[in-house]
């Protein structure tokens, strides 16, 4: 974990160097105020990374009838991946996984990072403890320290998954301080992501139908080593037998998947007009 004197340290360099100089004096002795430097767009969102929560040996939540959560996202994210790869041109799809494959949570932000990702979208579905439940609804997290009881237990649900992997020991050091330096650093990025997860509940709620349970924020494992706006979407809850089902379809995997869709196409204008 970082240091606080280092941390006070960054932050005093960080302040120092892009403070904004007002003006300078000439030889003649005349003073001006510096033109302001026009403002950088941001590069092209031309690579999306796409992330199918769980797979291999960890199948995610269970649903009442037997769904796993795994075969629910990898089906989501390859029919959103083709929509993407059909509607966008330009745009490069990079998959974390696109078998049932396990992979640890921290080479899921290896991949986008070494892909040079401009936008990571982690899906998975939600759950409850008992079977069947009444509880439904679509959410979409961002990364942050967990402000309810419930967006808490989300995320210790999720990140659970270290279970499945040799090095557990990785993820010790990582606390609500890690999540919020982590945020601090990433201003911009917590801007977009914020931008692309509210899209992402209207456009869901459009095309999918379910009720939306809002953006909220969670210390997700897995959003922390991608270097760029991310969101972790809860698709629904697998639990709910007609949730589950919605899962299950073709169709219903398909609307999930026109919906993110739409969200990265509004999303697309804001971010590379900014």
């Amino acid at each position: 974990m970082l240091k606080f004197p280092v941390i006070a340290f960054s932050l005093l360099l960080f302040f120092s160097t892009n403070s904004l100089l007002v003006s300078h004096a000439h030889l003649d002795g005349d003073s001006t105020v510096t033109k302001p430097r026009p403002k950088k767009k941001h590069p092209l969102l031309d690579v999306i990374v796409l992330d199918a929560g769980h797979g291999g040996k960890d199948p995610g939540a269970i649903g009442t009838h037997g769904y796993q959560e795994k075969k629910a996202t990898l089906a989501i994210v390859q029919k959103l991946g083709k929509l993407i790869e059909d509607e966008l041109s330009g745009v490069e799809v990079v998959y974390t996984r696109k078998s049932d494959k396990f992979i640890e949570l921290y080479r899921r932000g290896e991949i986008a990072n070494e892909k040079k990702g401009k936008l990571f979208i982690s899906i998975h579905c939600n759950s409850t403890p008992e079977k069947p439940t009444k509880a439904g609804g679509m959410a979409t997290y961002i990364l942050r320290p967990g402000k309810t009881d419930a967006a808490i237990r989300v995320a210790a649900r999720e990140n659970a998954v270290i279970e499945f992997e040799k090095n557990k020991k990785r993820y010790d050091a990582l606390s609500d301080i890690d999540f919020i330096l982590t945020s601090m650093s990433r201003s911009q990025d917590v801007k977009f992501s914020e931008k692309f997860a509210s899209l992402v509940q209207k456009e869901l709620r459009k095309s999918v139908g379910l009720k939306s349970n809002g953006v909220e924020q969670a210390g997700f494992f897995v959003l922390v080593g991608a270097s760029m706006p991310n969101v972790l979407i809860e698709t629904a809850y697998i639990s709910n037998p007609k949730e589950e089902s919605l899962l299950k379809s073709d169709a219903g995997q398909l609307k999930y998947a026109k919906g993110i869709l739409e969200a990265i196409k509004k999303y697309k204008e804001t971010y590379e007009d900014s």
